[in-house]
């Protein structure tokens, strides 16, 4: 499938792209100076540190540090208020990530024990064929027997099947239907509740990692909406008041170097609102496959983007997930017409059933936030 277009910009477009790039910081390169900077901290006196040795060591441009920092001083500070900033956000959340922590702890339990009962039920099969052997063969038997040898005709093997030896034949073929007839009823409701558990941890883990990204008590207020939709948390303030806390936090807006718009939802809300709303038929739709994550979806007006797009919003796919901190991520792709929500489905939740993969470092390389 051939992806390479070439996109057409206005003046306006352009004349925006260069003041946005004046003003906006590219956190990619910021975090590779940051960090090369603190690397460098352990090899050396920071009185010793120069902008030489910094840029040499995260790989970038000279003219890449000034865009972003006055000084070394300035790439220390500014790595102290993120981490400032991280450390007030984890104590603001400390309340909701508690009860997320609960709720998964406890429904994983729940989803344990469902499935060793739902082992438990493999014997029923056993127990019919028990059962329909002994009205069979079991005419001639003795009373007191406490087993029979029989021919099962399912799989022409001689098989032994216990007796009750103070139950007649009939008694004990009722018996191994009924324990037949009870497994599967306790199958078939399990089935029910195992599906309903996984989908409350993959509900509850889509809300974990919507506290993992959050950034503003915007993000956090549009979070305690939805856990009070659904009921884990009370609720106990004015639904208006939700909604406008709501339209306060809006999605990542990032754009790349050749101007291509790539938008990440920050919560199930915000997830639901971008895909189902704001995108478009033939914009590409990315998520990490398989585990909680950002809807990310690139804007396009007819539905081709070059290559190096696709692995940008990968990349971004792969940051905003729970695979953060893995060295690669598998990401599902396609076009959003092919995304859909089913009937009565959680927030953020979607189904799709034909798809690209790619695997994708997390990362927030060549794009800027706008």
């Amino acid at each position: 499938m051939n992806r390479n277009i070439t996109i057409q910009h206005n003046h306006a477009d352009k004349l925006r792209e260069g003041q946005d790039m004046n003003k906006k910081e590219n956190h990619s390169v910021k975090s590779e100076i940051e960090q090369a900077l603190l690397r460098l901290m352990t090899q050396k006196s920071y009185l010793d540190i120069t902008v030489t040795d910094i840029v040499q060591e995260a790989k970038v441009a000279r003219v890449s540090f000034y865009r972003n920092f006055a000084s070394i001083s300035e790439v220390l500070e500014n790595y102290y208020a993120q981490r400032s900033l991280y450390t007030r956000m984890r104590q603001k959340s400390a309340d909701l990530r508690h009860v997320i922590t609960t709720l998964l702890e406890r429904n994983r339990k729940k989803l344990s024990l469902q499935e060793k009962q739902m082992k438990d039920t493999a014997k029923k099969d056993k127990y019919k064929v028990y059962g329909e052997l002994i009205n069979t063969y079991g005419y001639g038997l003795e009373d007191g027997c406490k087993s029979f040898k029989a021919l099962n005709y399912y799989t022409n093997e001689e098989i032994t099947i216990p007796l009750d030896p103070t139950m007649t034949p009939a008694e004990n073929s009722k018996k191994y239907f009924d324990k037949y007839g009870k497994l599967k009823r306790t199958e078939e409701a399990l089935t029910e509740q195992i599906a309903d558990t996984r989908s409350e941890i993959e509900h509850l883990e889509s809300v974990s990692n919507a506290l993992d990204i959050a950034l503003a008590e915007s993000d956090l207020a549009q979070i305690k909406e939805e856990l009070m939709e659904y009921g884990y948390i009370k609720k106990h303030y004015d639904r208006r008041k939700g909604q406008k806390a709501q339209s306060k936090s809006k999605p990542f807006h990032y754009v790349t170097e050749d101007g291509y718009d790539i938008y990440v939802g920050k919560n199930n809300f915000q997830n639901d609102e971008l895909t189902f709303k704001f995108a478009t038929g033939n914009d590409w739709w990315f998520h990490a496959k398989k585990m909680a994550g950002s809807h990310v979806v690139v804007k396009s007006k007819d539905g081709e983007l070059p290559d190096h797009i696709f692995e940008i919003a990968g990349q971004l796919a792969a940051y905003y997930s729970k695979g953060r901190t893995a060295p690669k991520v598998e990401i599902d792709y396609i076009q959003k017409k092919q995304v859909k929500k089913p009937a009565g489905a959680k927030p953020g939740f979607v189904v799709y059933y034909t798809n690209y993969s790619l695997m994708a470092e997390p990362s927030l390389k060549g794009v800027r936030e706008v």
